[in-house]
């Protein structure tokens, strides 16, 4: 037995203390150490539909959890911690607007991300009227090519429907199309698209032998799939909603008609699976980011996150959006909203150092230095409007899930936005 006084016992523990914070600073660097953030959070909106029948887009949320992560990681917003403030549009223009309501006067954040198309323009004005930042990772609505609010207020991470309408419009050559049928919902989502590809195949020389809309909702739309198929189109361009494209397809096969059915971004992993096996060989055009080293890295650590084996359709806009966000707070003295709509160009755009994340660019702002955000999903070089140019991702339905099978970019793209645009001034 060893007698040990306590002044002994003391001094011993203080030495294990010294040893165990030596060693803490041996495994864990200084700088992560010190960049905790502290402090009041910085609260920012995300108003997508979380319910209803478009709860399928509210699958890129994760990506915004991811961006956050790693914005945290890297010392928060000016050492502040971000924090997300949830708003369910649920699809609707009231339950939008009275969501938006909150998140700006109760939850009191300096920015939103979203909503969709289908209720953007109706939250808009609560934008105007606030001076806070709307920014889109999902709204492709052609309504939003030249708002006298874009640039200003309005912002999105996603191309607008011209780019993935004509994306539409270049896959159906591709295939050797020179006949073609409309079948689009009653919406202003499908409505946005079909106001594309109309002129998309005005200028391109295919010619439209069917132009059929439908009602959301009906048992069945046997007669409408017959008077679109009247005259032999060799691909039907198309927006469909998971339960419509059930019944669709479904007939579809029961009527035993042919044709190549080309779609938007409404094609994603809950349609296939819906429409399954009935939409095997259902193609899709819709946004995605291309193929590549810093992708498949992203990618995976978005699926270790959200613990899903697939990137939800909008997962890479909804990344950008939210780094665009914090960044433009770092590029100022202050963290209001004012700051961010003061910033969000200089952080997103040329002239500046390319940065692929919050943390490369937060390091080049605090040494002074310009930088330029390059995104997941593209550039995110805003032009007047506040719009973007992303790429374009070619998907096949395949055993109930999806299959890429291409990628278009500005190249194949392009010339056709450009015809586009003249045919619709």
């Amino acid at each position: 037995m060893f007698n040990v006084s306590q002044g002994e016992v003391k001094e011993m523990k203080g030495k294990i203390f010294l040893i165990a914070l030596v060693l803490i600073f041996m495994i864990v660097p200084l700088s992560a150490v010190q960049a905790q953030p502290k402090g009041k959070p910085v609260k920012v909106g995300v108003l997508l539909p979380y319910t209803g029948p478009f709860t399928w887009v509210s699958g890129c949320v994760p990506a915004v959890d991811l961006a956050i992560k790693e914005i945290n990681e890297a010392g928060g917003v000016h050492g502040r911690p971000v924090k997300k403030a949830e708003g369910d549009s649920e699809g609707k223009v009231d339950a939008s607007v009275a969501a938006a309501r909150k998140l700006l006067d109760v939850d009191k954040v300096l920015a939103i991300i979203g909503p969709t198309s289908l209720t953007i323009r109706s939250v808009i004005p609560l934008g105007a009227e606030r001076r806070n930042l709307i920014i889109s990772p999902t709204a492709g609505t052609t309504a939003l090519d030249k708002d006298p609010h874009g640039g200003k207020i309005v912002f999105r991470t996603v191309s607008s429907d011209t780019v993935m309408g004509s994306g539409m419009v270049y896959h159906a050559i591709d295939l050797g199309a020179k006949k073609v049928a409309l079948f689009f919902e009653d919406s202003e989502s499908a409505a946005s698209i079909k106001g594309v590809v109309k002129p998309g195949c005005k200028a391109k020389g295919l010619q439209i032998v069917g132009d059929v809309t439908i009602t959301p909702g009906a048992p069945s739309y046997r007669s409408e799939l017959l008077r679109l198929t009247k005259n032999k189109p060799a691909v039907i361009l198309y927006e469909l909603g998971p339960s419509e494209g059930a019944v669709v397809f479904k007939e579809w096969t029961e009527l035993g008609l042919s044709g190549q059915w080309v779609g938007t971004d409404f094609v994603n992993d809950d349609f296939a699976e819906a429409t399954w096996p009935a939409s095997k060989g259902v193609r899709g055009v819709n946004p995605a980011a291309l193929i590549s080293p810093r992708y498949k890295a992203w990618s995976k650590d978005l699926q270790a996150l959200s613990g899903k084996p697939a990137v939800a359709q909008f997962s890479e806009n909804a990344y950008d959006a939210m780094n665009i966000i914090a960044l433009a707070l770092e590029a100022s003295t202050e963290v209001n909203r004012k700051a961010i709509l003061d910033n969000i160009r200089k952080v997103s755009s040329p002239p500046g150092e390319k940065v692929t994340n919050f943390a490369e660019g937060a390091k080049l702002l605090h040494q002074g230095k310009d930088i330029d955000y390059d995104g997941v999903a593209g550039s995110q070089d805003f032009d007047q409007y506040g719009n973007a140019i992303t790429y374009l991702r070619v998907v096949v339905i395949e055993a109930g899930k999806l299959k890429r099978i291409g990628t278009l970019t500005d190249k194949e793209v392009g010339p056709i936005v450009a015809e586009v645009l003249k045919l619709r001034k």
